[in-house]
């Protein structure tokens, strides 16, 4: 018995994390100096953002356009290349479901590197894009009124629909 148990401790001491539970996926919470998030903007549009259905911060809470207003509920992290994009000031992410598909409503739901739905890559062409899916994040119909869905929807090169910009910090 002191022999097994020794040598998985020396096992977690040569290979750390893992016999080690996962680490929790990093939160982007701001702080004092910190950057607190950018908008994200359909095809260029910067009159009109990502943004969280009446700044309701809970698991589930849907995802529209909006007219930016430089409220939380527009303000985002995002990477290019692989990328988790995380509602600033929050542990919440953006979710594409359980089983996303074509017109998949996209919600918030708590972040979490273990689910697949919050795996996202930005593009070299700038589409927001569900990992391994091919599917990518989509401003339904190309309509920009307040309050439409934005979904997910089968990647389609050149479908402005799918083309998203943001500034990110630094201006680069």
């Amino acid at each position: 018995m002191f022999f097994n148990t020794l040598y998985i401790s020396a096992l977690a001491i040569v290979l750390p994390g893992v016999l080690a539970a996962p680490r929790p996926t990093p939160v982007h919470v701001a702080r004092a100096g910190a950057p607190t998030g950018m908008p994200i903007h359909p095809n260029g549009d910067n009159s009109k953002c990502l943004d969280v259905v009446n700044g309701n911060f809970a698991n589930g809470a849907a995802v529209d356009i909006y007219d930016c207003n430089d409220t939380n509920a527009q303000k985002w992290y995002i990477h290019p290349g692989s990328t988790q994009v995380v509602l600033a000031g929050t542990s919440y992410c953006l979710d594409a479901g359980e089983n996303p598909g074509n017109n998949t409503p996209m919600k918030i739901w708590q972040c979490s590197s273990a689910l697949p739905q919050q795996r996202w890559y930005f593009t070299d062409d700038n589409r927001i894009a569900l990992e391994g899916k091919g599917l990518c994040l989509d401003l339904t119909w190309g309509n920009k009124d307040n309050g439409n869905t934005i979904e997910t929807y089968q990647c389609i090169d050149g479908n402005q629909n799918q083309a998203w910009t943001y500034t990110p910090w630094g201006g680069n």
